[in-house]
């Protein structure tokens, strides 16, 4: 934590966990969310994902690397990225289930199977999802979508920052 014109800034590092048959809509994701992410003068967040590798770099071992640096993963989930076995084997352990070693930051990129117990979220199911009264990233549209981010960005300063507690009415 520093301090800037008298704010105590909290700095964390946020690796980004996707799948890559979900670029489209990472893309348009992070479009917004990086600007709403920069407005707040209280976080400073370092962000690594794997579209940061140079030509010629080991992956796995760059992959780890960043997953071993980083305080949380923002998780963009959907189906897709639940049937990728890099995703299960080394991302997902670190941020969900029993021995998950980094904070999570998961989010509903599009829709999923549910939550009857008769599909594998590798711990997720145990942890708040973050969607917009609902909906996924992928069931909005235009201004919906700008709201969506700046709703995430709102919910990523508080978790980072320790303020989901209790509030005043």
């Amino acid at each position: 934590m520093g301090m800037v014109a008298g704010v105590a800034v909290t700095r964390a590092k946020v690796f980004l966990s996707w799948c890559h048959a979900d670029k489209h809509l990472k893309d348009a994701l992070l479009a917004p969310l990086r600007p709403a992410l920069g407005w707040f003068v209280d976080l400073q967040i370092e962000w690594w994902e794997d579209s940061h590798l140079s030509c010629g770099e080991d992956l796995q071992a760059a992959i780890v690397g960043q997953l071993d640096e980083a305080d949380y993963g923002v998780l963009l989930l959907s189906t897709s990225y639940f049937s990728r076995p890099f995703i299960r084997k080394h991302e997902l352990p670190r941020f969900a289930g029993l021995h998950a070693d980094k904070g999570s930051l998961p989010v509903a990129l599009s829709p999923l199977m549910g939550y009857d117990g008769t599909w594998n979220m590798h711990g997720v199911e145990r942890q708040t999802v973050f969607t917009l009264d609902g909906r996924t990233f992928e069931e909005l549209a235009g201004v919906e979508r700008k709201k969506f981010a700046n709703e995430l960005a709102s919910s990523i300063r508080r978790r980072l920052l320790g303020l989901n507690g209790y509030r005043p009415l």
